[in-house]
């Protein structure tokens, strides 16, 4: 009984619990297509277009540079950690942000999956003095 009672709640924790700063940990199935992406961010409070959708093979380097170092701080502060992933390559989705209140501001919304699983995103702006934030 008690082993069926935690199996029971690992799998609620893996399928809708948070991480440090209230990021959802996603099921490894949850990031897999554009909709569920675009779903996800909108759980973020980000509407986005899935038409607009851009994809690149990243590889997370083995030593971080200091940019590198300070782009994981603000993913630790959501609850995850590049730094699990060095070496290794993942995907980058890019997506139009479409509710970002400036009209003025291009907003982007990253996500970076690593084998259809969340591991780090973030809101930017492509302006000159843009500004680039957690997801939520």
């Amino acid at each position: 009984m008690v082993v069926l009672c935690a199996l029971v709640l690992l799998a609620v924790l893996l399928t809708v619990g948070s991480a440090a700063g209230g990021v959802k940990i996603l099921a490894k199935d949850r990031a897999s297509t554009t909709e569920k992406r675009v779903a996800y961010l909108a759980e973020c409070g980000w509407e986005a277009d899935g038409a607009t959708e851009q994809v690149q093979e990243i590889l997370i380097p083995e030593r971080f540079s200091q940019v590198y170092e300070t782009y994981n701080e603000l993913q630790k502060q959501q609850g995850w950690d590049l730094s699990k992933f060095a070496g290794r390559t993942c995907t980058l989705y890019s997506y139009t942000v479409t509710n970002y209140p400036d009209p003025d501001q291009t907003v982007i919304a990253d996500l970076y999956i690593f084998k259809n699983q969340v591991i780090g995103g973030d809101v930017h702006s492509t302006n000159l003095n843009g500004f680039m934030i957690g997801l939520k």
